[in-house]
């Protein structure tokens, strides 16, 4: 029932193509990438952090440069019954940002925000596929904002 209803909460949330965010001329990234589960291995997080790279390199994001912006990712879970998890999936961009109030402060700031929340009896296969579609949702946000 409960994953049904979040199933539906993540379809209809995907519903309005546009963003909030402004994610024009952003091109050079750092990647940080955080697992604080328990059910994933060495391998299926490089797996995991591969699919996300591959996918913002052919969309021509580059990794390494000077000044960069940050592209998160942040997976946490807990465990609610055997072998039954609640996941929370966070992807986001961090940049210095300057602020309108006064002196204009310098600050970092999350310009760009993505989670959800699923119940999974199969972590890594549901994390794996969440996470593809979070990266597929900040890819068409940024193709709309860079038209």
């Amino acid at each position: 029932m409960i994953k049904k209803l979040l199933i539906i909460l993540f379809t209809c949330s995907s519903l309005f193509s546009s963003s909030m965010f402004t994610l024009d001329n952003v091109k050079k990234l750092k990647f940080h990438f955080t697992n604080y589960t328990t059910f994933m291995k060495k391998e299926e997080n490089e797996s995991i952090k591969k699919l996300i790279v591959n996918k913002l390199q052919k969309e021509g994001f580059t990794f390494g440069e000077v000044d960069p912006i940050s592209f998160v990712v942040k997976i946490k879970a807990r465990e609610v019954a055997e072998e039954e998890y609640i996941i929370s999936i966070f992807i986001g961009l961090a940049e210095e940002v300057t602020t309108n109030r006064e002196n204009n402060i310098k600050t970092h700031a999350f310009t760009y925000l993505q989670d959800t929340l699923i119940e999974s009896e199969n972590p890594y296969e549901d994390t794996f596929e969440a996470i593809d579609y979070l990266t597929c949702q900040f890819l068409t946000a940024y193709r709309e904002d860079n038209q």
